[in-house]
Formats: structure tokens, C-alpha cells, sequence
């Protein structure tokens, strides 16, 4: 494992490089984090799965591949938020695992906050994206849209786990095989999809979105009144 951008303020978390990993090994290594805090701190993993398709805790099974629709694809139902996705190689993927005690517990504030950031990383290859209100993720074309961007995310104890998806340069045709998000008829797009040229490595978009991810979480952070302050209002 390397480490991609290393923390320089106490509330800018570390991201972590992992490359490519297997479902089941990146959700035992979440929880490792999760019952390990007070040595690991804020962590954002950021990484590649071989080809899995995942649903949230009340995703439909509607919504998931018909069985033995797609040979040799795992299908996990997982404690995030969210309905079916797939995950594949050609996607960054990221996992946050911070302390929304210390953001002030605002769910929405860390959803819009991992928006942001996925945002300004497509900016950095050219691509303008945009959060559409109502609809979680991130998408671009606001007079045609497609979807570039899931994110699905769980809460244990204060602590976030699961994250997001950025399609990168993928096979979209998974995708094919379910209703992503739960939302019939989006389509699905990625980076080398919009025209970003030259294409790049998810490694190079995990190097940027590393930066984007620390400012966006450490800027809600500072942002918001330590409970004391809050109590004295």
C-alpha cells in the first residue's frame, strides 16, 4: 500500500493508494479500520475492485442482475445507503472512513462534500460536472445528463464507511445488466467516455482527487463550531 497525499493538518485526512483489491478484502479491511481508530485516525482508501456488482441496505433485488445474467460477478449487499451499482477495473474507488462527530454528525454536509471534491477532480481532465439536487452522486452534460459518479455511503458509531465510485475508463456495459441507483433509464458515462485526452490511469486520478478529497473534508471541518462554541450561542 502507498500513500498518495499525507496529511500536513490534523483535520485533513491521509488517502491511501491500495490499487487493485478484491471486494471482500477491501470491505475486511474497512472494518479493520473502523475498530482500530485511535491508530489509524481520518483515512480515505482509494483503489480498484475486480468486477462486483453491490446494493445498499434497502437496495430492491429488482434492481440487481437477473441470476446468472452475468457469469463469474459477486453481488454483495452491503451496509451503505444507496441501491445496486457496479464496481469494476477502470473505476476509482474511494472509501472515506472520518469522524463525523468532529464535522458536526452532518451527513448531507459529507455527501455534498465528497461531490465537491469529485467535481473539481473532473475539472482537473477538462470535464464539467455538476451535483444535481435531489439525485446524491455527480453527473455532467446538465441539458443531457449522465451519471460519472455514485456514492453510496454507511455510518457506525460516528464513523463513515463506503464512499464512491468515479468511472474512469471502464467497460460500461455492466451497467447494462442492472438499474443503477435505483434510477431507470440513467445513463452511465466516465472520463474517457467525455473526452478526456490523453485518457488517464485511475492512479492519476486518484493522485488528484487525494488533494480535492483532503481540502473538501478539512475545509468542512474547520468550518463548522466546536460543540462547546455551539453551546454557548
Amino acid at each position: 500500500m502507498s500513500e498518495v497525499a499525507r496529511a500536513s493538518h490534523e483535520s485533513r485526512p491521509s488517502c491511501r493508494w491500495l490499487g487493485r483489491v478484491e471486494y471482500g478484502a477491501a470491505l475486511a479491511l474497512q472494518e479493520e479500520i473502523l475498530r482500530d481508530r485511535g491508530a489509524s485516525g481520518d483515512t480515505v482508501l482509494l483503489l480498484e475492485h475486480d468486477p462486483v456488482y453491490t446494493t445498499g441496505r434497502g437496495g430492491s433485488p429488482e434492481n440487481l442482475p437477473v441470476a446468472g445474467a452475468v457469469p463469474g460477478v459477486p453481488v454483495y449487499r452491503i451496509g451503505r445507503g444507496g441501491d445496486a451499482t457496479y464496481h469494476g477495473p477502470g473505476q476509482l474507488v474511494g472509501y472515506p472512513l472520518v469522524d463525523l462527530r468532529r464535522r458536526g454528525g452532518d451527513v448531507h454536509a459529507f455527501l455534498r462534500s465528497l461531490e465537491h471534491a469529485i467535481v473539481r477532480t473532473l475539472a482537473g481532465f477538462g470535464i464539467r460536472g455538476f451535483a444535481w439536487s435531489g439525485r446524491t452522486g455527480v453527473w455532467v452534460d446538465e441539458e443531457d445528463p449522465r451519471k460519472i459518479a455514485s456514492i453510496g455511503i454507511g455510518v457506525r458509531r460516528g464513523i463513515t464507511c463506503h464512499g464512491f465510485a468515479l468511472n474512469v475508463a471502464l467497460d460500461l456495459s455492466p451497467f447494462d445488466a442492472i438499474v443503477p441507483c435505483a434510477t431507470p433509464g440513467v445513463r452511465m458515462t466516465s472520463i474517457e467516455r467525455e473526452g478526456a485526452s490523453p485518457i488517464p490511469s485511475v492512479c492519476e486520478v486518484a493522485e488528484v482527487a487525494a488533494v480535492h478529497l483532503g481540502d473538501e473534508l478539512r475545509a468542512r471541518r474547520e468550518a463548522l463550531p466546536r460543540p462547546s462554541q455551539a453551546a454557548k450561542r
